[in-house]
């Protein structure tokens, strides 16, 4: 069915009229033209959207299945190596590899045969980065459970692939200056996600008021190293942000042992230093090790300003990491495949 013979079902008022034709009381104007294409675009995107929310309202996907494919896709991105490819075609393949993990929750219905062609798709996708198959058994394993769990059916699909071709067709019918702008159906698709996971939003929320409230706490005992305690959260926050769970706890638990005895000596934290920048791996970019660099300098100031507490450091990571695994410091797409250049 054409984009626009749908639009006449849904809104018979107009049926009679030609497609994307200016009725005649509006003359021939060009911009009378272009207002009336726009309306009609209009109208595809409120019915896209209004699509998008029906089936996340829909979906009974839980936080903890949002966690497991947002991992995979770290550990995608950590284990990815470009080495032997032009780095044009490493980032196509993240992007393809992205787009296969963020249709997951549209594929309630792919019986085995689907799911192992979902495995081809990828293996072939990720081919030349160095990517484990076991990781990509395990990434497809938790795309099928997620999609299991949102539940859209076949019909909710084919609605779903309609709309979101109404509205491209749509947007690319108008003159690019015509001054009017539609998100495009795939940016807003890849960016609501959390939608089809229950319970997300307010799990995000609580963990970012915990973390505000503690931190407002030991900020008491201490009000001259407010700086600090913020910052280092932060800092720990957006190291965290970047890494699969596991990786996370690794690095929480080697920055808690050098508090364990008091305020760290120089060697341990020279040892530090080196440890969360092994931990990180791949992901040790400049920025995070500059970011790693900060943590070990701010250590006995952080300790000075928690009052020598180590029960105080260990509430700012469990906090912070609690955040993290609800959402905090991430992409606007949970599930993007990224590759470190140079990798």
């Amino acid at each position: 069915m054409s984009r626009h013979a749908r639009f006449h079902r849904r809104t018979p008022i107009v049926e009679n009229l030609e497609e994307r034709r200016l009725p005649s009381f509006f003359g021939s104007s060009y911009s009378n033209q272009v207002y009336y294409q726009a309306q009609i675009v209009r109208h595809e995107y409120d019915q896209y959207v209004s699509e998008v929310k029906r089936l996340e309202l829909a979906s009974r996907a839980t936080p903890a299945e949002y966690l497991a494919l947002r991992d995979d896709a770290r550990a995608i991105s950590a284990d990815a190596s470009a080495a032997g490819l032009p780095t044009t075609t490493a980032q196509l393949k993240a992007v393809s590899a992205t787009l296969i993990l963020d249709r997951a929750p549209l594929d309630g219905s792919f019986d085995n045969a689907a799911w192992t062609e979902v495995t081809t798709r990828l293996s072939g996708t990720l081919d030349g980065l160095h990517v484990p198959q076991t990781l990509i058994v395990q990434t497809v394993a938790d795309m099928r459970t997620l999609a299991d769990s949102a539940g859209v059916d076949p019909f909710g699909f084919s609605t779903f692939t309609d709309d979101f071709n109404t509205l491209r067709n749509g947007e690319q019918s108008l003159p690019a200056n015509s001054g009017y702008h539609f998100e495009d159906p795939g940016l807003f698709y890849s960016q609501h996600l959390r939608g089809f996971f229950r319970g997300w939003g307010t799990q995000k929320k609580n963990a970012r008021t915990q973390l505000d409230r503690d931190l407002a706490a030991i900020e008491r005992l201490s009000p001259a190293g407010a700086g600090v305690i913020r910052r280092d959260a932060s800092i720990l926050e957006s190291l965290s942000a970047w890494v699969p769970s596991s990786t996370m706890n690794r690095l929480n638990a080697a920055y808690l042992a050098a508090f364990a005895q008091g305020t760290p000596s120089a060697a341990s934290l020279s040892s530090l230093r080196s440890t969360l920048a092994g931990i990180l791996g791949p992901a040790a970019t400049p920025h995070r090790l500059n970011s790693i660099g900060r943590l070990v300098i701010d250590a006995p100031a952080l300790e000075t300003a928690v009052a020598d507490s180590s029960t105080a450091v260990q509430t700012i990571v469990r906090d912070v990491a609690a955040l993290v695994d609800a959402g905090g410091g991430e992409t606007l797409n949970p599930f993007r495949v990224t590759i470190q250049p140079g990798r």
